[in-house]
């Protein structure tokens, strides 16, 4: 349904974009990220590892300008994924898209999670 269009939109070397439907006949569009992308390259292994995104599903009633914008999303979520596996603080992966919820809430015991003795002044008592 939204193949001709999608056709229309490009991104850099070895991204490509996706359309298909979901076993419920859903519309979605999804990044594709082949072997010969820089972004195939392990944020953590160093091994190329092609993948693909989260589906961004579309709606039959969508325009133009929607599905454009649908795409451009995926790829921008995508970047975003990319970015918070390669961003380190202190050489460790902080953001990492890929940490398991369940640890992370045994790690989040406190309710609320502002330990930083600074978290409401926002100061630093840097020497």
């Amino acid at each position: 349904m939204f193949d001709d269009l999608i056709s229309l939109i490009s991104y850099k070397p070895g991204w490509h974009i996706l359309s298909g439907e979901d076993p419920d006949g859903r519309p979605y569009v999804q990044i594709e990220v082949d072997a010969t992308a820089e972004a195939a390259k392990c944020a953590f292994s160093g091994e190329v590892v092609p993948w693909r995104g989260g589906k961004r599903y579309l709606s039959p009633f969508m325009c133009r300008q929607e599905v454009v914008g649908a795409v451009l999303e995926a790829i921008k979520a995508a970047e975003m994924h990319e970015t918070h596996e390669w961003f380190r603080y202190r050489g460790r992966a902080i953001y990492n898209p890929h940490l398991d919820p369940d640890k992370l809430a045994e790690f989040a015991v406190l309710k609320n999670m502002n330990i930083r003795d600074n978290a409401k002044t926002m100061t630093e008592n840097n020497p």
